[in-house]
């Protein structure tokens, strides 16, 4: 089994979602769950260059499913860099490199 490592982004990410919605519990199991088969499998979800470099953009499923999950692939997992609600303008906060950066 790969692993997955968090970024201090997706961290902080993470705990705006814990802090949020009334499902939280529910919508952070399903990330979490999403997490490993992204370590399992790297290269699925849409490879975005034009927002970095390797990283690539995930939606999971259900109910976790409102969220957009980046990240870059790296030799026995993945480190997710980001958890964004899809409702946000993340192609924007991406561009203006407010976004992102392999923390």
């Amino acid at each position: 089994m790969n692993r997955y490592r968090l970024a201090i982004a997706a961290v902080a990410d993470l705990d705006e979602i814990a802090d949020g919605p009334s499902n939280a519990v529910a919508i952070l199991e399903a990330l979490r769950s999403t997490f490993q088969v992204l370590a399992d499998h790297p290269n699925v979800g849409t490879l975005r260059e034009d927002l970095l470099p390797g990283i690539r953009v995930f939606s999971p499923p259900r109910p976790a499913n409102d969220y957009v999950v980046l990240f870059y692939p790296m030799p026995g997992g993945i480190e997710v860099a980001n958890v964004i609600h899809g409702s946000r303008d993340w192609i924007t906060m991406f561009s203006s490199g407010g976004r992102g950066s392999n923390e």
